[in-house]
C-alpha cells in the first residue's frame, strides 16, 4: 500500500508539472476536475489577436473549466481580418460561422461560407479563412482535444497589455508546442 501511495504521488507530482509547463495560468486549475458551467456570449478568457484587433474568448479548456477532452472558443474578425494558413496535427477542429462571411481554405480548396455553415477540419488539413465581407465575422471553434488552445494564448494578449510582436520563429514555436504548423508550404 505505501509503495502505491508512493508511486500515486510521483504521477500526481509528474502530472503537475508536465501540465504546469503545457498552459498557461495555474497548473491546479489543469488538474481541477472539469466544471459544469454556462458560459454567456460575452464570457470566457478574454484575449486579442493580430495586434489588438480581433478579440478571441477561449471558453472551455483545461485552464477555464479543467476540460482534458476538448477546447472551445469564439472569435471575431473585422473585415478584411484572416487567419493565416496553418494545420492541426493532432486535434481535429470544428468551425461554427455564426455572423458574417468567410472564404474557407481546406487543403486546396476554397468555400464560401456564411452565418449557419459548419466547417469541419480534420486532423492535418490546411485551414486558412478569411473575413470576405462588409460585416463583422463571428465564428465557434471546436477542438477534439487541449493543445491549440496554448498556441492563441501564446500569439495573443490579454486586455491592457501591449500587442505581442512574435518573430517567425517564435511564432513557429508557439505552433508546434500546440501541436500546430503555421504557414506549412506543403498543402
Amino acid at each position: 500500500m505505501t509503495t502505491l501511495l508512493r508511486v500515486s504521488s510521483v504521477i500526481t507530482a509528474a502530472l503537475a508539472l508536465s501540465i504546469g509547463s503545457s498552459y498557461s495560468g495555474d497548473f491546479r486549475q489543469a488538474l481541477a476536475k472539469p466544471r459544469p458551467a454556462v458560459i454567456a456570449a460575452g464570457e470566457g478568457e478574454l484575449r486579442f489577436l493580430r495586434g489588438g484587433v480581433a478579440p478571441l474568448r477561449i471558453k472551455v479548456d483545461p485552464v477555464t473549466t479543467g476540460s482534458q477532452r476538448l477546447v472551445l472558443g469564439s472569435s471575431d474578425l473585422p473585415p478584411g481580418d484572416a487567419i493565416g494558413l496553418h494545420r492541426h496535427l493532432q486535434e481535429d477542429e470544428i468551425i461554427l460561422i455564426v455572423r458574417g462571411t468567410a472564404r474557407v481554405l481546406l487543403g486546396r480548396e476554397s468555400y464560401t461560407a456564411g452565418p449557419g455553415a459548419t466547417v469541419f477540419i480534420p486532423q492535418g488539413t490546411c485551414i486558412a479563412l478569411a473575413n470576405t465581407g462588409q460585416d463583422t465575422l463571428t465564428n465557434v471553434f471546436i477542438f477534439s482535444s487541449p493543445g491549440f488552445e496554448q498556441v492563441l494564448r501564446a500569439v495573443s494578449t490579454a486586455p491592457g497589455d501591449k500587442p505581442k510582436t512574435l518573430s517567425a520563429a517564435e511564432r513557429a514555436a508557439a505552433f508546434r508546442a500546440g501541436h500546430a504548423e503555421a504557414g506549412p508550404s506543403d498543402c
